[in-house]
């Protein structure tokens, strides 16, 4: 029997990724039929491939961490960490300071690697790039609940 799914999505693709591991479904009754013209134009390609854990409201959080649990397996079963590119990662939030008169250094066009020669906070996980003088860096997640794919 055909299933036909609508958008081409992470859902989409999950979707027609279980039912291809069914032995009821025959992978080519599986049709993914997706509305845009463009890769990537619409939440799943907005999200970057960046997946968290725990950074969901208390009505969706079970859905949330079910994801990130079955990202992360998938990885480990298909070795996702070369195929793809799965890996865990640190998330990092930049609290902007009140402008101090400060020369503004990506406003004034310095590159990225200038940027880079400046040492960052004490914590060795903060970017050396982002500059703690426009702002407080905090690490607000490590790799047990935050990865891109």
């Amino acid at each position: 029997m055909a299933t036909v799914i609508l958008g081409a999505g992470i859902i989409g693709t999950s979707t027609a990724y279980y039912l291809c591991q069914s032995s009821d479904t025959l992978p080519f009754d599986i049709h993914l039929v997706e509305s845009s013209t463009e890769l990537f134009a619409s939440a799943s390609g907005y999200a970057a491939g960046f997946i968290a854990r725990d950074w969901f409201s208390p009505a969706s959080s079970a859905l949330g961490a079910l994801s990130f649990d079955l990202h992360r397996e998938l990885a480990e079963k298909d070795n996702g960490f070369e195929k793809w590119g799965y890996s865990r990662s640190t998330a990092t939030s930049l609290a902007e300071t009140v402008d101090d008169g400060e020369e503004d250094w990506l406003g004034q066009g310095a590159t990225r690697a200038k940027a880079a020669k400046r040492i960052a906070d004490n914590d060795e996980s903060t970017p050396v790039w982002l500059d703690p003088k426009n702002g407080r860096p905090e690490v607000i997640s490590r790799g047990e609940t935050t990865a891109q794919v």
